[in-house]
C-alpha cells in the first residue's frame, strides 16, 4: 500500500502541476492526458463509493445490457482503473474489491473516498464518532469490533499515525503482529499492517484474517477485552487508499495524498503514563 500511495501522489503531482520540493516523485504505471482521459492498473485504482440510492446502472464494454444496480451497493469499495468519455459524458471502468461485481458506470454516481485529517479532531468523542459513521472508516469499524470494549484514544491515535509515541508505555503494536495468510493454493508470511493494506479481499474478509492472526499470537477476544479493563487505550488510523483531498468534479486525476502522515494504518494498545 505504501507503493500505491507514492504512485497516487505521483499522479496528483503531475496531473495538478503542484512542485513540492520535500516530496520524491517516482515513477508510476498510471497514464492521463486530461480529467477526463485516465488510466490505471488495478493496484494502483482510486478509491470509490457509491453515491446514489437510485436505480444507478453498471454497464457491460459495449453499454448493451445492465449488469448491475448501484442502488444495491450502497456501502461497496469501487476500485475506479479508467475514466473515458462516452456521448459527451464521462465514465468510469469499475469493479469492488473482490473483482465479482464489475462494469462501466456514469461518474456522478461514484464519489472519491476522502479520509480526514487525523489533527483537526480535538476530542476523543468527535474522532470516535467520525470511526464510527465516516464511509472512508469502515475498515477501522471491523477492526474495532475485535476489540471488545474499545477505549479509542485520539492522541493515542495521533502518535501512532505518525509513528511516534511518546505519552504511553507498554505500547502492544497489533500492526506489527506477524502471521500466515492463505490465499487460494498460495500461503505467505506478513504482519497485519501490510495485509491490510492490500485491498484484495474484502473488508470484512480482511478483518476476519486479522483477527485470526491476532488470536494465533495470543491476542484472543478475551485477551483484548482483558487488556482494555486494565487500562489500555486504542490507537487507530486507517485511510485504506482514501485520498485526502480530491477536486470539485471528485475525478480521479484531481485526486491528492498530501499529507504528513507517516503510516497510512495503525493500530496500537497501550496505557498513558
Amino acid at each position: 500500500m505504501q507503493k500505491r500511495f507514492v504512485k497516487f501522489l505521483s499522479l496528483a503531482l503531475l496531473a495538478m502541476g503542484i512542485v513540492m520540493g520535500t516530496q520524491q516523485v517516482t515513477s508510476h504505471a498510471w497514464t492521463s492526458t486530461n480529467k477526463y482521459t485516465w488510466r490505471s492498473g488495478k493496484d494502483q485504482a482510486a478509491i470509490y463509493y457509491t453515491n446514489t440510492k437510485k436505480n444507478a446502472y453498471i454497464w457491460n464494454s459495449h453499454f448493451s445490457k445492465k449488469l448491475h444496480n448501484l442502488k444495491n451497493y450502497q456501502y461497496t469499495t469501487w476500485c475506479v482503473t479508467r475514466s473515458f468519455v462516452r456521448k459527451n459524458k464521462v465514465y468510469y471502468s469499475i469493479s469492488n474489491l473482490g473483482g465479482k461485481v464489475k462494469g462501466y458506470v456514469w461518474h456522478g454516481y461514484v464519489t472519491p473516498a476522502v479520509v480526514k485529517d487525523i489533527n483537526r479532531f480535538n476530542s476523543d468523542s468527535d474522532y470516535l464518532n467520525y470511526l464510527n459513521t465516516d464511509k472512508s472508516q469502515k475498515l477501522s469499524r471491523a477492526l474495532l469490533k475485535l476489540i471488545p470494549n474499545a477505549n479509542i484514544s485520539l492522541d493515542l491515535s495521533k502518535q501512532a499515525a505518525m509513528n511516534k509515541i511518546t505519552d504511553y508505555q507498554d505500547v502492544i503494536n497489533l500492526g506489527m503482529v506477524s502471521g500466515t495468510v492463505t490465499e487460494g493454493m498460495i500461503t505467505t508470511k506478513t504482519i497485519v499492517h501490510d495485509f491490510l493494506m492490500a485491498p484484495n479481499s474484502s473488508i470484512s474478509g480482511r478483518a476476519t484474517t486479522v483477527g485470526k492472526m491476532l488470536a494465533a499470537k495470543g491476542y484472543t477476544r478475551d485477551k483484548l477485552a482483558s487488556l482494555m479493563s486494565q487500562g489500555y487505550q486504542v490507537g487507530i488510523y486507517v485511510n485504506d487508499g482514501a485520498a485526502n483531498s480530491v477536486g470539485k468534479s471528485g475525478y480521479p486525476s484531481t485526486i491528492s495524498f498530501t499529507t504528513p502522515i507517516q503510516n497510512n494504518m495503525a493500530l496500537v494498545l497501550a496505557k498513558a503514563k
